[in-house]
């Protein structure tokens, strides 16, 4: 029978959602060992070095690893009970010898990199994506780490706008602008990121109730056109510039062809026309928010909102200095988040 509770802990990446989690996790005192455990930066990666320097300054433990193999993890995960992984999507397949690590290290659960939308198979996209592998590792857990003996959760939580970039699914809010694939009306479930940490710290302290099995949490479920509406004012017009799928598709093969950032949201955006964001759009899979009735979770209208909000205190200052002979740059609060996060 599983354990009711564990006191030891490791975050696997220090960057996007591991920072978050990793001081969450400091901060509740819940555990009485956290470890981050992360690639070895190299001496120019100045964020991710201050990163790690804070967090140690928090009372994080940390571990660094040179290699991605199994006695690499193994060492990482050394006296660990839980690890939960989060690294970015270019990394997935990292996680099989993670998981050899996990099992030869006696850890007794693990969390995959899942903390978004769910895998499911695109009939829009003629070739393998970035989130495919997932499918991979889902079926490693089951076949491979649980009669190991290493229980496992996965978690679906959808889109988190509130770090993610909105360019990100087509939304240009410092602009009031959108571009919209196809015609918006697929629903995607969202979930912000604050929440989703909440919903990790609820997790940890029920492990009996929480381990092999799938939790979809969504804060949230629209479409594309209801938050093209709130930004622009309308889902159509002058700053709504709309794509039919196929024309999206081949921008998305002309940008990948250059290695463009803005393949990976193109991808996206097509994805999400598909209805491929919902996480719970199939027959049998269902919402557990009513798991977790002590989060009360925000809506993406309220996220949208906030960060419309942001966005034009940020050009009044802008302004406002231009106009005392000072330039300010406008920036978007949200982060551009590549496929990596480390």
């Amino acid at each position: 029978m599983a354990s009711t509770s564990y006191s030891t802990i490791a975050v696997v990446s220090t960057g996007a959602y591991a920072e978050h989690f990793l001081k969450a996790l400091l901060k509740s005192k819940q555990f009485t060992k956290v470890r981050a455990v992360t690639r070895k930066p190299k001496a120019d990666e100045k964020e991710k070095l201050a990163r790690i320097s804070e967090l140690i300054a928090l009372g994080a433990e940390l571990h660094e690893y040179t290699e991605d193999t199994a006695d690499a993890f193994k060492a990482a995960f050394a006296d660990i009970e839980v690890v939960v992984s989060a690294v970015g999507v270019s990394a997935v397949s990292v996680q099989v010898p993670m998981i050899d690590g996990a099992i030869a290290a006696g850890v007794r659960w693990f969390f995959p990199s899942e903390f978004g939308v769910a895998h499911y198979e695109s009939k829009l996209l003629p070739f393998k994506g970035p989130l495919d592998h997932m499918i991979d590792i889902q079926e490693y857990l089951e076949k491979t780490a649980k009669p190991a003996g290493l229980a496992y959760t996965i978690v679906y939580t959808g889109l988190a706008m509130d770090y993610l970039n909105p360019q990100s699914i087509g939304l240009i809010i410092p602009k009031r602008a959108a571009t919209l694939v196809g015609r918006g009306g697929s629903k995607v479930s969202f979930t912000t990121l604050k929440d989703t940490v909440a919903l990790l710290l609820d997790m940890l302290s029920r492990p009996q109730e929480m381990q092999n099995r799938t939790i979809r949490y969504s804060g949230s479920t629209t479409n594309m056109r209801e938050l093209v509406k709130l930004v622009t004012g309308n889902d159509r017009g002058e700053n709504v510039k709309i794509l039919c799928v196929g024309e999206a598709k081949k921008t998305l093969c002309s940008l990948a062809q250059k290695k463009d950032m803005m393949a990976f949201f193109m991808y996206c955006r097509i994805l999400i026309e598909e209805g491929l964001a919902q996480i719970d759009r199939n027959p049998g899979e269902h919402l557990d928010n009513d798991l977790f009735p002590e989060i009360k979770p925000e809506h993406i209208f309220e996220t949208i909102t906030q960060l419309i909000k942001e966005s034009e205190a940020q050009k009044d200052a802008g302004e406002h200095a231009s106009s005392d002979g000072a330039a300010t740059p406008i920036e978007s609060s949200t982060k551009t988040v590549s496929p990596a996060t480390e």
